[in-house]
């Protein structure tokens, strides 16, 4: 009888999918991260299976008999490759997630060991013999019950003696070496579930299945129970069972299971008042998160292949950590790409208050890179109180470090701001100019229009004339709506570049009237492209 394979064939043709697109693109491009959205839409159909396994071929996948998606080239490509190097099987259990399906990509195209905790949910059956788990955590867990049962023989006898009370007498009798087998049947059954359990099994075994979870997985759980819990008792014992569980999770070498279970250490801080209990969860998350795994984790925000899942837990992990993470962010954020600064932005943003000692005593150092990132990053703190030395570095002798604390001055925002931003809009240098331009708009100072109006007239550079023509239209004082209408025309003396006519048109769409939204209507048909597309983007 032919078994319905409508699940499993779904999810495999969103496998299938993603497998090919991650040998075009990396993981970050959009086609593959909509592709990993399909495999996760896929995936809760097939963890209501159980636990299934699929056998392993040159040409495609196998199950019950079954050639899975005969006529998909990538399936089959998927599992020649995993053939190719000695994969006879793999079994997936519930709880896989669309990056564990990566690893095991990585594992067929040899980068990633067959030992790699990054498998997850995914056991790996090589030829015939017994299967490896790719999980620490399963290794360790998986040892002690090869070895109970060896001591647990030494009971037995006792219980092998009433039938043969007659026979007593002769200890020597070569009769107590047959009990160890008979036990065989019967203890692994209750006492342990297997990875190699078949999918009839499992549902008879379920009960038993959260004592052998790998300890990532009961430490996920703990921390979401932690922070459902409302009963001090309860919080305490589920933080002592993390504890416990902490050797382990540290011992899987998975820097983003340490880092989504610190995560939801700090989320759980929110919801818990008692100072041990806070106080507690801030030794725990220390514990898990060492010097080391502190360095990890930064070194891991920067790199480019990390899932979008991973690197969000990352980034509250390493903000959560503020008060030691902070100066190795730093020094990553300054040899990293720019294209992949923004997530340390991200961390130091969800650092706040936590990172801002740390900076304070960054931003005193000689070299000016490391004054102007510290700098950055003090503004994305959100803390009133580093305003003052945010403003100090506004007078700079390295135009970086005058940058770099504008922009941490628009971060935090405020009147005070505007009347010390104000002088650097003269500026020798275009960056601190537009800086400046965008700091005074953050203030939201009203008053500082007219000097805002005044420096139109005076300034050259295109890029700080844009900045300046969004900022007036951001503090949308009376006067706005003639200087940005005026400046949206075309023509004028010297001519009105299409780039300074479309900031104007972004000015325009921050004031609240009906005159300016009539501008953007009449602008939306301009036969400039660049200033034709900016009022449509304005009207949406």
């Amino acid at each position: 009888m032919a078994i319905d394979t409508g699940a499993v064939d779904r999810a495999l043709g969103a496998i299938g999918t993603t497998f090919r697109l991650t040998r075009l693109y990396p993981p970050s491009h959009p086609a593959v991260l909509e592709a990993m959205r399909h495999i996760t839409a896929a995936l809760p159909a097939l963890a209501g299976m159980g636990s299934v396994e699929w056998k392993i071929g040159a040409t495609g996948l196998h199950w019950h008999g079954q050639h899975l998606l005969p006529r998909n080239t990538q399936v089959a490509e998927l599992s020649g490759l995993l053939f190719a190097r000695g994969i006879r099987s793999i079994q997936v259990n519930p709880g896989v997630t669309p990056e564990h399906w990566l690893g095991l990509f990585g594992v067929a195209v040899g980068n990633v060991a067959p030992d790699d905790a990054v498998l997850g949910r995914i056991t790996v059956h090589l030829g015939r013999r017994a299967s490896q788990r790719l999980s620490a955590s399963r290794a360790i867990d998986e040892a002690p019950p090869a070895t109970e049962p060896i001591g647990v023989p030494a009971p037995p006898p006792a219980v092998a003696s009433p039938p043969g009370v007659a026979e007593a007498p002769p200890p020597p009798h070569p009769s107590p070496p047959p009990p160890p087998p008979p036990p065989q049947p019967t203890g692994p059954g209750p006492v342990a579930w297997s990875p190699t359990a078949t999918v009839g099994p499992s549902r008879a075994s379920s009960l038993f299945r959260p004592d052998v979870l790998p300890a990532d997985v009961e430490a996920r759980r703990a921390v979401l129970a932690l922070q459902a819990a409302s009963r001090p008792e309860d919080q305490r014992a589920i933080i002592a069972k993390v504890r416990q569980l902490t050797p382990d999770v540290i011992a899987l070498r998975d820097i983003g299971a340490v880092a989504e279970v610190v995560a939801g250490l700090d989320r759980s801080l929110g919801k818990i008042q008692d100072p041990e209990i806070q106080e507690a969860i801030g030794e725990l998350a220390g514990a898990l998160a060492d010097e080391t795994i502190v360095e990890r984790m930064v070194a891991r925000l920067g790199e480019p292949r990390v899932p979008p899942a991973e690197r969000a837990h990352l980034v509250h992990a390493v903000g959560a950590l503020g008060a030691v993470s902070a100066g190795p962010v730093v020094d990553a954020y300054l040899h990293a790409l720019p294209e992949l600064r923004e997530a340390y932005r991200a961390a130091m943003r969800a650092a706040g208050e936590r990172a801002v000692e740390l900076l304070q005593a960054r931003i005193e150092s000689k070299v000016p890179e490391v004054v102007a990132a510290a700098a950055e990053f003090l503004g994305l703190s959100g803390s009133p109180e580093v305003a003052e030395s945010l403003i100090r570095l506004t007078r700079h002798a390295d135009e970086r470090v005058r940058e770099a604390a504008l922009l941490g001055l628009a971060e935090l925002g405020g009147r005070e701001i505007s009347r010390p931003a104000i002088p650097s809009l003269k500026d020798e240098s275009v960056l601190v100019r537009t800086a400046a331009a965008r700091a005074v708009a953050a203030a939201g100072d009203v008053g500082a229009t007219t000097v805002l109006v005044r420096r139109l007239e005076q300034e050259k550079d295109e890029g700080v004339l844009a900045a300046l023509l969004k900022a007036i239209g951001q503090l949308g004082a009376p006067e706005a709506l003639e200087v940005l209408a005026k400046f949206a025309e075309a023509g004028g003396k010297p001519r009105r570049t299409p780039f300074v006519r479309a900031a104007a048109i972004e000015g325009l769409a921050r004031l609240d009237r009906l005159e300016a939204k009539a501008l953007l209507e009449l602008y939306a048909r301009d036969k400039e492209p660049t200033v034709k597309r900016a009022a449509e983007a304005s009207l949406r």
